[in-house]
């Protein structure tokens, strides 16, 4: 398992209706190493994503307010693929413009839950062995912590908070 194939599986599944189901499905065809590998993969992705400045910008779109949140939009964001990522963590106002921005209940939820755990649920199911877990959270983010005050926050990411801000 390389990067270009973790990034060809995600590129497979992204627009399914269950992702979850589907990236099970998919890995579900591999050695065990590789989706220990994949797992690595996925890990190292959301160790990246796990900063405050992330953080911020998933504030102002969807008012994430919690760790389990943070994540949720982060197996969001890996979900889009490698090109919108790299795009979104370098210009989040970009996402601003970005037309699949899921909805729920008229509120932007860009949320995917638990798809960090389907490779190590997956690799326990073939072997009867865990992975190591990788568990974020338990992690303070990278950076400084953004404050949000909601002038602030508009005066650095106007695109963002102007579609999407509510009374958070």
């Amino acid at each position: 398992m390389n990067s270009d194939t973790f990034w060809q599986i995600i590129d497979s599944i992204r627009h399914e209706n269950d992702v979850n189901l589907a990236l099970r499905t998919a890995l579900s065809t591999l050695e065990k190493e590789s989706i220990a590998q994949f797992d690595e993969l996925y890990t190292q992705q959301l160790r990246r994503l796990w900063h405050w400045d992330n953080w911020a910008f998933a504030y102002v779109i969807c008012g994430c307010n919690s760790e389990y949140d943070f994540l949720d939009f982060c197996n969001w964001l890996i979900l889009q693929g490698k090109n919108n990522l790299e795009v979104f963590t370098k210009d989040p106002e970009t996402l601003a413009d970005y037309p699949h921005i899921p909805y729920k209940e008229n509120l932007p939820a860009p949320y995917c839950d638990e798809l960090d755990l389907v490779a190590g649920l997956l690799y326990e199911d073939i072997t009867k062995d865990e992975l190591p877990y990788h568990n974020v959270v338990n992690f303070q983010p990278q950076g400084k912590k953004f404050k949000n005050k909601p002038k602030l926050l508009k005066e650095q990411f106007p695109k963002l908070y102007e579609k999407f801000w509510q009374q958070k």
